[in-house]
């Protein structure tokens, strides 16, 4: 749901009305911004609004473009760092989302937005989110246009989002708390979403345990050690973490209450048994407890601050317990960070579905917080080549998360980027493989990038080291794009470009990209010759950069071969495939005869077509030869025929 949301917006469709309220849900609005942003769209179509993370820019422009266009809101899509040109805003009565929120804008951004806001089409307009240091490198000329944001008083956000949730200690009771109000008046208003959910779980877990009782209501004291559970809760639980981790120093408790917190809601002896395979995982050797030695499960339990339920499931006491003990550990334990992504693989592919998937999806909501906070993509790696072999839906659902992510999208993209090219070939097969799915379906959103990263996954340093599969999955990426008709144009102007690119690997990254898509087969023979934006000179582009002249090429071998086929099965297409391969050589325009290129269509005939001993059918053997005939006689340094005349 997340990812698809995400999706949604990224793609710069209109966002679904049920999308726009589930955003505003818990949005309060702050009168003092709301009235300097309404002053600014009042005499200009365009308003910056900057701030941190966290400062509520989306929200607010959701709520500020609701009220001004109605439900017709777009975020403008585009890939990350390329220009941004009004322009390309044609809609009328449209309100736009520009998020620059991870990118620096360049020096002169903010004269050219105030200058081009008049060619904002008639009723629409423009909403920036900017980094207010971003915003002050490139705002001369347009300083009128920005706002900061300062929002509404914390309080009154608890309040809001409280009062989603069903509670029997009111919330005015709850916000009028000295701790809590102390602590959310200095937090961005999302940092107060936390504080809500811990205050609504710790709620739900007392009214759980029966002890939400009218005469325990009356007890200050009782709601003052509620209150404390809920700080401690909002703040990750580390002080309590830390205290508890002093006073339990056998691994053998540390074990059970990680192996408890990965898998909550699992069963006890499922948790127990767990626990003794992290330990061995973490190269320890667990102690032999025969008979009743040592403590048992239910002491186990109690120790780790959770409860043995009456189905034999194991549950946390306080909100937000399992994903603190989780952060703490790879806090605490860095360099065992490889072997508890291993174990906890494991863990997510030895469960029932049941448990199966909340698990992954738990587990990597934690990775991509993990990359977030820390900025570094070691542990969304390790997990994703742990769940490639066994795990690949989760592995692809893991990446594709991480990049549509606010806070670490930039980060993995660029991971991702690193991994196709300076990494290449130290992938290993499954996880190139579900590499190649979450590109393909991040190509959705960012095309041109994708694009470049499926590209160069289907180059030979990174399939030909892995066999079919990987060519495989690379095919039906590329195909499954192409029968997208959006993308289509797309990569129609990707290849375009990269074939006229004097960049080697751009023209590698086109030569193998074409060979898959040329490989498409229809009845009637290759695909690409009955689509409309596959014209005869296009293809005459392609298959000359995509000719073998610095390295041979298995796949455009292959596909040669079928074109080759197809001229023989379908004589209709013969004419024009040999046109199409005869020019991909040399053409009459051209300014110098290519040896190179005619060498290289010889070993791609002689591979199709070999000479002898090899026995070949007559008809090929003379399409062969007959295509060599005219090659050679267009080369320019070829001796004239004997019967031609004289000069």
């Amino acid at each position: 749901m997340l990812i698809e949301q995400n999706i949604r917006r990224l793609r710069g469709t209109t966002l679904p009305h049920d999308d726009v309220t589930a955003y505003l849900r818990t949005y309060v609005r702050h009168e003092d911004d709301d009235l300097a942003i309404s002053k600014i769209l009042d005499q200009w179509p365009v308003v910056v609004l900057t701030g941190a993370d966290g400062s509520g820019r989306f929200s607010t422009a959701l709520d500020v473009l609701r009220r001004q266009v109605g439900d017709t809101i777009r975020q403008v899509r585009r890939e990350p760092d390329t220009p941004f040109d009004t322009a390309g805003l044609h809609e009328t009565d449209t309100g736009w989302i520009l998020d620059l929120r991870a990118e620096s804008a360049p020096g002169g951004f903010g004269r050219e937005l105030a200058e081009d806001a008049t060619q904002l089409p008639q009723g629409s307009c423009l909403v920036v989110l900017m980094g207010p240091a971003e915003w002050a490198t490139c705002r001369t000329g347009a300083e009128h246009l920005g706002h900061a944001l300062t929002g509404p008083p914390r309080t009154d956000i608890l309040k809001k989002q409280l009062a989603q949730a069903s509670l029997t200690i009111g919330s005015d009771r709850w916000a009028a708390a000295d701790p809590i109000q102390q602590a959310v008046a200095a937090l961005l208003p999302a940092q107060v979403a936390a504080w809500a959910d811990a205050i609504v779980t710790t709620e739900e877990v007392e009214r759980a345990e029966g002890r939400l009782t009218p005469a325990l209501l009356k007890d200050d004291a009782y709601f003052a050690g509620l209150v404390r559970s809920v700080v401690n809760a909002a703040e990750d639980w580390r002080s309590d973490l830390l205290d508890w981790h002093t006073r339990h120093s056998d691994s053998a408790y540390r074990n059970y209450l990680l192996a408890a917190a990965v898998l909550e809601g699992a069963s006890s002896e499922k948790i127990y048994a767990a626990s003794t395979t992290l330990a061995k995982a973490l190269e320890e050797t667990p102690q032999e407890r025969p008979g009743q030695q040592g403590l048992g499960v239910v002491a186990l339990t109690h120790t780790a601050n959770a409860d043995l339920q009456p189905d034999g499931t194991i549950r946390f006491r306080y909100h937000n317990y399992a994903e603190a003990v989780v952060d703490y550990f790879l806090d605490d334990r860095p360099h065992l960070l490889k072997k508890f992504t291993a174990w906890t693989a494991k863990q997510v592919t030895g469960l029932e579905e049941e448990l199966a998937t909340p698990l992954a999806q738990r587990v990597s909501h934690w990775v991509v917080h993990y990359t977030a906070r820390h900025r570094r993509t070691r542990l969304l790696r390790s997990l994703a080549e742990q769940w490639s072999a066994d795990h690949a839906e989760a592995a692809c659902e893991l990446l594709v998360l991480a990049a549509v992510n606010e806070r670490a999208g930039d980060l993995a993209r660029s991971a991702y980027r690193r991994w196709t090219r300076q990494e290449a070939g130290t992938l290993t097969a499954d996880f190139t493989i579900v590499l190649i799915r979450a590109c393909q379906r991040l190509a959705e959103v960012y095309p041109t990038s994708m694009l470049s990263r499926l590209a160069e996954l289907a180059a030979p340093t990174h399939h030909g080291a892995h066999g079919e599969d990987v060519a495989t999955a690379i095919s039906q990426a590329l195909n499954a794009l192409w029968d997208q008709n959006d993308q289509r144009s797309a990569i129609h102007r990707q290849l375009t470009q990269w074939t006229r690119d004097a960049h080697r690997p751009h023209q590698a990254a086109a030569q193998s990209t074409f060979a898959h898509l040329a490989a498409r087969r229809t009845p009637n023979g290759p695909a690409l010759l009955t689509t409309p934006q596959s014209d005869t000179d296009w293809l005459t582009d392609m298959w000359r950069n995509a000719l073998p002249t610095t390295g041979w090429s298995t796949t455009v071998a292959h596909t040669f071969a079928y074109w080759m086929q197809c001229a023989l099965d379908h004589p209709e297409l013969q004419a024009t495939i040999e046109q199409i391969f005869r020019n991909a050589v040399h053409r009459d325009t051209d300014p110098h005869y290519s040896a190179s290129r005619l060498v290289a269509m010889q070993s791609l005939l002689f591979s199709w077509a070999p000479a002898p001993p090899s026995q070949q059918p007559g008809d090929a053997v003379h399409l062969r030869d007959h295509l060599l005939t005219g090659l050679r006689a267009a080369d320019p340094a070829a001796p004239p025929a004997t019967d031609a005349p004289q000069p």
